[in-house]
């Protein structure tokens, strides 16, 4: 059976995306009475009294920090399968190009 190039790409970019998918997924478990309890402690630790204006501020402060920690890593992933879908097209294109100059060549047999 001929192997064919191509496929053996794809299934690598996906294997790829597939576990920086998982490692962003996995990342992010951390329940809301954690975060609570580490925001809650971060703010007191800052010298803001519970219920104070301080305190809200803080609080609203670790939340903005968190949404803006999980676009970054949202933009990362994005990014990163742009990359690998770029490179699966150039790869294809490469090839196809090959196969044009040289129709003979193992890779492009079907």
């Amino acid at each position: 059976m001929l192997k064919r190039p191509y496929v053996e790409y794809r299934r690598t970019a996906t294997t790829i995306l597939s576990i920086a998918l998982l490692g962003v997924t996995v990342t992010g478990c951390v329940s809301a009475e954690e975060r609570h309890y580490r925001d809650t402690g971060t703010c007191e630790s800052f010298g803001a009294p519970y219920g104070s204006q301080a305190y809200t501020d803080c609080m609203l402060e670790q939340q903005r920090r968190r949404d803006s920690a999980q676009m970054d890593s949202l933009e990362r992933t994005r990014m990163t399968q742009e990359i690998a879908k770029n490179a699966q097209v150039m790869a294809d294109r490469a090839r196809w190009d090959r196969c044009k100059r040289n129709p003979d060549r193992r890779e492009c047999r079907r």
